[in-house]
């Protein structure tokens, strides 16, 4: 006689039906998720929304000057990028960069970013702008005032193609603007020119006067060192002189102006995003943001666009311009709660009535085998008394 074995008691009609309203609650659960808004959500809204109005002045501000945007490399229309080509131009650029960064929801990549700076109201960030991304300057300067951070700003005038290249709309000039349509309240120090040695090597001689110009208009002082240490040493004693007693408790590079990171190696080896800790120590040349991150100043590097937009999820070289509050950097998709635990609690309820049901069955055969076992023994006993 064969032995059959059989694992519990419910029926394999039972185990089937269970497993498929498993799998059906395991689509359900995944196939309807909740957006969750991240951490600080308000203030990143606000400024984003502050960045947002600026954009909208600097776009008005271009159309007034030069009559029109250029649709071929701005075709969003944003006014944020400048010519490709001018006597300020201090280097190449990538467009695509440029275009991503037309997004005033980077004000909230930077109000992530220096929250997780451990900053808070009233620390001194010292800010290090060049022309070349005027979006990632305004984001790093409206996300600094939404915190009640005290941002100090010292400029390089020069910018690299499709940045604030435009000699009537540079930089300096987009930033006064902004200060007198009261969306900004602060202003840069001190600007240098850029270029080699951060004093407009390489640039035309009228690239060099205009810059000057600019720096002048705008009544900043000029930095005008003899060479690139100097300038080094010039920077980190503005920082000091404006912190006063106050300790500068985060530092933010955008883009890779060469008063700031010296070199290419520099700027390289500090990660896009937040660097808690100096990267290869060894490897390091002199630069104010090598000096800063050797101080145990958490350092902030804007740069590489299309990588800070993919961690933070926004859009590169969006189809169209992205809306205030848009973007992974405000909410994330995430389990909805009240959902999973109605289905866990409807499988739960399903389970024990179906294994009830399967174990009354179970209950009701045993039931009759042993009626017709007890009939057999009767059976067999008359058989035998007779």
């Amino acid at each position: 006689m064969a032995l059959m074995w059989r694992p519990g008691k419910a029926s394999r009609g039972v185990l089937v039906l269970v497993a498929f309203l498993s799998l059906l609650a395991y689509l359900l659960v995944e196939g309807l998720p909740e957006k969750r808004r991240k951490a600080h959500y308000e203030q990143k809204l606000q400024a984003a929304k502050s960045m947002a109005q600026g954009m909208e002045v600097v776009r008005r501000a271009r159309v007034e000057i030069y009559g029109r945007i250029d649709q071929e490399h701005d075709p969003l229309g944003t006014g944020m990028i400048g010519s490709g080509l001018t006597p300020i131009t201090s280097n190449a650029g990538v467009l695509t960069a440029k275009q991503t960064a037309a997004n005033p929801n980077w004000a909230a990549v930077m109000v992530h970013l220096y929250k997780r700076a451990k900053l808070k109201k009233g620390d001194v960030v010292a800010l290090a702008f060049s022309g070349s991304f005027p979006p990632l300057n305004m984001a790093s300067l409206v996300a600094a005032e939404t915190l009640g951070l005290e941002p100090i700003i010292i400029t390089s005038g020069s910018a690299s193609r499709w940045g604030a290249t435009d000699p009537q709309l540079s930089w300096l000039d987009q930033e006064r603007l902004l200060f007198e349509k009261g969306i900004i309240r602060h202003r840069t120090t001190a600007a240098s020119m850029g270029g080699e040695q951060d004093r407009g090597g390489g640039l035309p001689p009228d690239g060099v006067r205009m810059l000057r110009d600019i720096i002048k208009r705008n009544d900043i002082e000029l930095l005008d060192p003899p060479d690139l240490p100097s300038s080094f040493d010039l920077r980190m004693n503005i920082y000091r002189e404006q912190a006063g007693e106050r300790p500068i408790a985060c530092y933010v590079n955008v883009g890779g102006g060469v008063g700031s990171v010296g070199s290419q190696l520099v700027k390289k080896l500090f990660a896009p995003g937040l660097n808690k800790t100096t990267p290869q120590p060894g490897r390091l040349r002199d630069a104010v943001m090598t000096r800063m991150s050797r101080q145990g100043i958490p350092v902030i590097n804007m740069i590489y666009v299309a990588k800070l937009a993919n961690r933070y999820g926004l859009p590169i070289t969006p189809k169209q311009l992205p809306k205030v509050g848009e973007g992974g950097i405000f909410e994330a998709a995430g389990y909805n709660m009240l959902l999973v635990w109605l289905t866990f609690l409807g499988l739960v309820i399903m389970l024990f009535i179906l294994l009830r049901m399967d174990l009354q069955h179970y209950g009701l055969r045993f039931q009759r085998m042993l009626q017709k076992k007890t009939a057999l023994n009767g059976q067999a006993k008359e058989k035998t008394g007779s």
